[in-house]
């Protein structure tokens, strides 16, 4: 791949980079399942081991054919062995729990030429690191009769970064522009959430919904301001889903969901304040109907999404993005093995975008990237 880009925030300075990238990735994963009886009551066990070995090369030139100045290679291995049991301990009761642990061994280099043609950088530091992390959830459904299901759950998870998400890891310079070596250091992200809820299932209704409290630490997050990732400062989440169904008829499926989420920092320098690209409020609502046996199908969607905060408006100064909404609609059939559709996403045509930029210098000013209006798309074809 080619872009065009700074390799320093000068605007002066622009120049073409040329990256050429490799990645292989194989892995072994075994896993038993066992569905039996303990002690008497039904037990469901799934158990395995997980291994990943991921080779990463990538190199960065100002063009095709140019000595590259960059020459990265990482390898991260990761093995893991977990375990997940659901057991009824009573007939309308069912308590699980399992657990995850990993260990990831990363090796990270720069083979950094400094005579590159159009060379303004300096190469990497090194990085061997070894890291073991662990994921835990427990969890419980009751049933209260044939309608009405309670459940309830707690849990911690991680994410590791992987191999891309290192190599796009400053710093690259200081805020006055001196060139500083580059680390693939990321912190692993972590989190703590619970999570109830209660679902319904009363003949052609069915619905759920749940309340959730979750904790990140260390989230993962690419800044489009310094072009690379970095962990932010401890961030919560928390709020509601509800997702709703009714089967009017074998042809006709009605369908809903809405969510309201409130996401802040909870620590560092914006603490209390919105974390940028996150809905307040989200619905969608729509229907699947089946006009003449499979031959003619028809399926519509609303969604609709509150103001968000623009990417790198942690303070929270500009004017957010704002709320919109959009009707996409698929007219669609099948006949043995033929397929058909039509669709119109965007169906009125709503000028909106979801994804804006704010400017690090400058409050009212952002880059926005507009999406499509009124787009259409015939398919046909057969399967063999």
């Amino acid at each position: 791949s080619a872009f065009f880009s700074s390799p320093r925030p000068v605007p002066a300075l622009f120049t073409s980079t040329y990256v050429d990238a490799d990645l292989t990735t194989w892995s072994i994963t075994p896993r038993l399942s066992v569905k039996n009886f303990l002690f008497g009551m039904p037990s469901q066990l799934l158990t395995g081991i997980d291994y990943y070995d991921a080779s990463y090369q990538q190199n960065r030139s100002a063009g095709q054919g140019l000595a590259p100045w960059h020459n990265y290679g990482l390898r991260q291995q990761t093995v893991a062995g977990y375990f997940q049991h659901t057991l009824g301990v009573a007939p309308t009761t069912d308590v699980s729990y399992g657990a995850r642990m990993q260990n990831v061994n990363l090796l990270a280099r720069d083979n950094f030429d400094p005579t590159a043609p159009f060379n303004t950088g300096i190469g990497a530091l090194p990085l061997d690191s070894n890291e073991t992390q662990y994921a835990l959830n427990a969890g419980v459904e009751q049933h209260l009769n044939g309608v009405f299901t309670l459940f309830g759950r707690a849990a911690r998870a991680f994410r590791t970064p992987d191999v891309d998400e290192r190599v796009s890891s400053g710093p690259s310079f200081d805020p006055f522009f001196n060139p500083i070596p580059q680390t693939f250091r990321l912190k692993t992200q972590t989190s703590q959430d619970i999570e109830g809820g209660l679902r319904i299932k009363a003949g052609r209704l069915q619905m759920q919904s749940s309340l959730y409290l979750m904790d990140l630490t260390n989230e993962i997050h690419f800044s489009p301001v310094l072009f690379y990732n970095v962990n932010l400062d401890p961030t919560r989440r928390y709020g509601s889903e509800t997702s709703l169904s009714y089967r009017v008829n074998d042809s006709l499926l009605l369908r809903s969901s809405m969510a309201v989420t409130q996401a802040t920092f909870r620590e560092g320098a914006w603490a209390g304040n919105d974390v940028p690209l996150v809905s307040r409020y989200t619905a969608n609502a729509g229907l699947t109907w089946n006009i003449w046996q499979n031959y003619v199908v028809l399926d519509a969607t609303a969604r609709i999404w509150s103001d968000r905060r623009m990417d790198n408006d942690q303070a929270g100064r500009q004017k957010p993005i704002p709320a919109n909404g959009t009707i996409d609609l698929k007219l669609s059939g099948q006949y043995e093995r033929y397929f058909w559709s039509l669709s119109i996403n965007n169906a009125l045509n709503a000028l909106y975008y979801d994804y804006a930029i704010a400017s690090a210098f400058t409050d009212g000013r952002f880059s926005a990237y507009p999406l499509p209006g009124r787009t259409y798309m015939v398919k046909a074809g057969a399967t063999f």
